[in-house]
Formats: structure tokens, sequence, C-alpha cells
């Protein structure tokens, strides 16, 4: 990891503890900004995903993964524009589709991680955090408060996944 990448993941690792500490305290005015900041968010990574397609991606193999993700995030993020007037449901649909895709996804890492001789376990004990939350919310999906916690523990979790990144030691693999 460059410096600035780490400088960057320290950054946005304060910025989610701020927003964290913001929606538990000010839960009705946390959601809203919550909402917003991950519809802008959201809309500004599918453009951004859409012009590295139309600069560079459509030369090489793969490259038309990158024009479906751009597209599905500029879908998603129309579609957490028109729910911001409920941005519970925003919210709580973020927080269940984000967490259960990272949980598979963590999996889906495990098994790789297994089949190279690697430790599994930290991967397979954030995929089970990731679906413990996911379901965490499905079954609470008609209590808000429950829905703000379970962000507000997503947010918190996610910042100290970037800060331990920040200060592990990067690892230099020499080929012979």
């Amino acid at each position: 990891m460059t410096k600035l990448q780490r400088i960057f993941n320290l950054i946005l690792s304060l910025l989610l503890i701020a927003g964290g500490i913001m929606l538990a305290l000010e839960p009705q005015v946390g959601v809203l900004v919550v909402a917003s900041v991950m519809s802008v968010g959201l809309l500004l990574y599918g453009v951004e995903k859409l012009l590295y397609y139309i600069r560079m991606a459509h030369y090489m193999a793969g490259g038309l993964a990158i024009l479906f993700l751009a597209i599905i995030a500029i879908d998603i993020a129309v579609f957490a524009v028109t729910t911001i007037d409920n941005p519970k449901f925003a919210v709580a649909l973020y927080v269940i589709c984000y967490c259960a895709v990272s949980g598979v996804l963590f999996i889906a890492r495990a098994v790789e991680s297994k089949l190279f001789g690697s430790p599994a376990l930290p991967l397979i004990l954030q995929a089970l955090m990731c679906l413990g939350l996911a379901a965490l919310c499905v079954v609470f999906i008609n209590s808000d408060q429950t829905i703000i916690w379970v962000f507000c523990i997503c947010l918190f979790y996610y910042a100290g996944v970037r800060l331990v990144s920040v200060f592990k030691p990067t690892e230099i693999i020499y080929i012979q």
C-alpha cells in the first residue's frame, strides 16, 4: 500500500467513525445524510467506472465487466436518490445488500485462500459477521432503531478494518 493510499484510508476511516457517531447521536438527521452520501457516492463511483471504461477498459480483457459494474452502480444510485424521501428504507436496503454481498465475497476469498494454503479463519469470521449483520437487518426490518444501530456497527467495523490496514506493514514479495 502506498503512502497516499494509507493517508486516504486513514481519512476515510476517520470519516466513517464520525459518521457513525453522528448517526448514533442524531438518528433522524444522520439517516438522511447517510442516504444522501450513499446515493452521491454510488453515482460518483459509477461515473468514474464508466469513464474508466471509455478511456481504457474497453481495450482490456474483462473490460466489459467494468462497464456492467458502472451501469449497475449508476442504476443503484438513481434508485437510492428516489428513496431519499424514505431514507430508513434506503439505508436498510443498502445495509442488507452490502453486508450480504460482502459476506459471500469473504466466503469466496476464504475458499480461494484455503486452496493456496493460507489461513482462511479471519476471512470466515468476517464473512460470518457480515452475514450476521445482514440477517439482523432482515429480521428487524420494521424497527428503524435497530437498522440505525446495525448501520452504526457496520460503519465502526469498516473503519476499524481500514485503520488496521493503515498501520499494517506492507509485505514485499521478491520473485527470484
